[in-house]
């Protein structure tokens, strides 16, 4: 029922004008403001006012005239024209104008009750269905905001209900006729069709709610990950209507693909970590042994340990922060390549730099290739009894590797005089668990590909001049001019 009822009077007879107030506020209800024109009435009409009454026959405008005065401002106030001219043709002309009752005026005093009552009831049905509205818009607005739907489906008459942001998602306009089946054939994957399929006979046979998490493909392509949840609601044992929601969770999901994906780079960067570490510390081993015999290894053991301080430091960077960033700059080649070698155990005697060209590239990544490139041809360098060797690969008769660094036109190259990598294996080098060696990990050469890649240049192996292992290293960008140093394209 309406309370605080705020009714304008519009009457051109000030007695009955007065009279009607006074039977009106009778009733705690109402507080009455009277106007004796059209136009005085057109002034005190404000948002205020809550239903209007209003005489027929008065100068200067008359009722109906009022009415779609009144209607050009608010389309949907009671209106409510009380009148003494008992013409059905004005009554009619009335409600086609958009008045909202017809009331004839009559001797006594029931006639007020009656007004009242209508009043009361046209004022009352205003205002549920402006809070009806209030609510919907509230609802569209929510709905909106968390990306949600709503939807409704009848089994009994087969007739399904969407709100607009239903057939925002599935990318279709209103003249989309929504049925069950015929909307997961049309837009869930194939993989999770019978998914849905399950939810919904159960949700219609058993009254069993769900809340799934599947894919869809929108009208115009767009491929998305929904969520739909379900409420079936039974009387007398029978599914009489389902109502749930559905919402476009695509973002959360990709976020999800995305920590997958980074959980799996931080794995692989473990992996990597762990196995760079090893050639380190074998270093340290193996030169703390010799410490009573040769002051060189305690120099080698420093820098081994600074070497998986700076392992251990990029480790807990990326554990921290996530995927790290490549941080190019310029990096001297033959320095870098030096201090390399010698982290990997191998001397300056055999490791013979032609190019003094300084690169632009993430100095810690290029140090992973540097090691593992010089590893891999030390642990290789030697061919076992009954490996397969390059045919022009020389008898090493139990010598160390020699290698070489030199300048390409667009790049570099590390070329050793080892036993070399056979044509037929040369594509398969750098996948991950690919080894020769018995105690090789066959992460070595993984990771310099790694590196490449983030890096965007090409690798790519070869035979070295010496019947060894080559490896090309294009796309390379130097932050120097100088000049390719002969002999930079052999081995």
């Amino acid at each position: 029922m309406a309370t605080d009822i705020h009714v304008l009077h519009v009457d051109d007879d000030p007695d009955l004008a007065a009279v009607t107030a006074e039977f009106l506020e009778r009733d705690d209800r109402f507080t009455v403001e009277t106007a004796l024109t059209a136009a005085e009435g057109l002034e005190c009409l404000t948002q205020a006012v809550d239903g209007v009454i209003s005489d027929y026959d008065m100068p200067g405008m008359n009722g109906l005239e009022f009415l779609e005065a009144v209607r050009e401002t608010y389309p949907d106030l009671p209106f409510l024209l009380f009148t003494g001219k008992g013409s059905e043709e004005v009554a009619s002309e009335a409600l086609t104008l958009g008045a909202t009752d017809y009331l004839q005026k009559a001797a006594g005093t029931d006639q007020y009750e009656l007004l009242a009552n209508r009043v009361s009831r046209a004022v009352g049905q205003f205002r549920a269905e402006r809070e009806l509205e209030r609510k919907n818009e509230l609802l569209e607005k929510t709905q909106d905001l968390a990306d949600v739907g709503a939807w409704e489906y009848d089994p009994q008459e087969e007739a399904a209900y969407f709100t607009d942001h239903v057939y925002e998602i599935y990318g279709v306009d209103r003249s989309h006729d929504p049925e069950p089946e015929s909307d997961i054939r049309q837009f869930y994957h194939p993989a999770d069709q019978a998914t849905v399929r399950t939810a919904v006979a159960r949700a219609l046979e058993d009254g069993e709610p769900y809340d799934i998490e599947v894919r869809i493909t929108a009208a115009d392509g767009t491929e998305k990950w929904v969520r739909t949840r379900a409420d079936p609601q039974f009387e007398d044992g029978a599914c009489q209507r389902v109502r749930g929601t559905i919402r476009d969770i695509t973002e959360r999901k990709e976020r999800e693909r995305e920590r997958e994906r980074q959980n799996g780079r931080l794995d692989e960067f473990v992996t990597v970590v762990s196995h760079d570490l090893r050639n380190p510390l074998r270093t340290l081993s193996a030169s703390l042994d010799l410490l009573e015999t040769d002051a060189d290894s305690l120099e080698r053991c420093h820098r081994a340990v600074a070497r998986m301080e700076r392992l251990i430091d990029d480790l807990v960077r990326l554990a921290r922060h996530g995927e790290t960033e490549l941080a190019p700059a310029p990096a001297h080649l033959p320095a870098l390549a030096r201090e390399c070698a010698r982290t990997t155990g191998l001397s300056d005697e055999a490791l013979s730099v032609t190019t003094d060209a300084t690169v632009v590239a993430d100095e810690a990544r290029l140090r992973h290739l540097f090691e593992n490139l010089f590893a891999n041809s030390i642990e290789h360098g030697s061919p076992a009894p009954d490996s397969q060797a390059s045919e022009s690969a020389p008898d090493r008769d139990g010598q160390p590797v020699s290698l070489t660094l030199g300048r390409l036109d667009d790049g570099f190259y590390v070329a050793d005089d080892g036993s070399g990598i056979p044509t037929a294996d040369r594509d398969r080098v750098f996948r991950v668990g690919y080894s020769t060696g018995e105690e090789g990990t066959g992460f070595g050469l993984n990771i310099v590909r790694q590196v490449v890649e983030a890096h965007g240049w090409e690798i790519r192996v070869t035979e070295s001049d010496g019947g060894g292992a080559r490896f090309d290293i294009t796309g390379v960008e130097f932050a120097d001019n100088s000049a390719r140093a002969s002999g930079s394209a052999g081995g």
